[in-house]
């Protein structure tokens, strides 16, 4: 079921398996994401997360910590009525952080119109907490970043 703000009590069961690697780490990520919103993926930040949204979105800037994805979040859902991303390529990159391709879905606050397009998250992983999210509205410049030529 896509995320949409105030749809319901997110669980409290999106832990990851201690277990998980980075790249499934990121997977189960946006599987939280999308079943409870980014109440889904706290447990999964570090709580220094460095979250950084691309320069050219109309939430541009850097939030720090779960208080700053939490204010990411509702700055967010003051400009977007929905906000889906279904991951296609999710690969460990050279440098050890993980490049995840999506295909970003939003509805703009107050609008019928649906938009897609290919989005980029490039994360960063440590001791099996995600400690880094960069965004990449150019799926290219997330692959020239980490050293990921295109998959095809």
């Amino acid at each position: 079921m896509p995320h949409t703000p105030g749809r319901r009590e997110p669980r409290r069961d999106n832990a990851a398996p201690v277990s998980l690697d980075a790249v499934e780490l990121v997977r189960h990520a946006y599987d939280a994401f999308e079943a409870d919103g980014i109440e889904g993926i706290i447990p999964l930040l570090d709580a220094q997360v460095e979250w950084r949204n691309p320069p050219d979105s109309p939430i541009a800037g850097v939030f720090h910590g779960h208080d700053g994805v939490r204010e990411w979040r509702t700055l967010t859902y003051e400009v977007f009525d929905e906000l889906h991303f279904s991951p296609e390529e999710v690969v460990e990159a050279p440098d050890a952080r993980v490049l995840a391709i999506s295909s970003a879905r939003l509805r703009g606050r107050g609008s019928d119109v649906l938009l897609e397009f290919p989005f980029a998250h490039v994360v960063q992983v440590c001791n099996g907490t995600i400690v880094a999210v960069e965004m990449y509205s150019q799926v290219a410049d997330a692959r020239a970043a980490v050293g990921v030529s295109s998959s095809c």
